[in-house]
């Protein structure tokens, strides 16, 4: 499977678990809502092994905030409540039964 099809599943199963269309995930909105998306979606891509530019050029983001998703994904985790948690577990679940990631 290549990078992109690794990319776009994933993208389909945060989208699904979370109920925000793809559109607004990738888009630069700050709601708090959408930027917890945007932090399982990049932490999901760098658990399979994606690199941060590689991220950024998928996402259509700059580097900065990619690699900020990253450096401060358990920061993001412990702040954001059961619900961040619980998206976080459906979501490594699903992932897992496809092959694609681990948690």
């Amino acid at each position: 499977m290549c990078k992109s099809e690794i990319f776009e599943r994933i993208v389909r199963v945060v989208a699904e678990e979370t109920e925000i269309p793809r559109e607004r995930i990738l888009s630069k909105s700050k709601n708090a809502e959408l930027v917890d998306a945007r932090y399982l979606l990049v932490h999901f891509l760098w658990r399979r092994g994606f690199h941060a530019p590689v991220i950024s050029a998928l996402m259509n983001y700059s580097r900065r905030p990619v690699e900020k998703m990253i450096s401060q994904f358990d920061l993001r985790r412990r702040q954001s409540g059961r619900m961040f948690e619980t998206l976080l577990v459906r979501i490594a679940s699903k992932l897992r039964s496809y092959g694609d990631c681990n948690a």
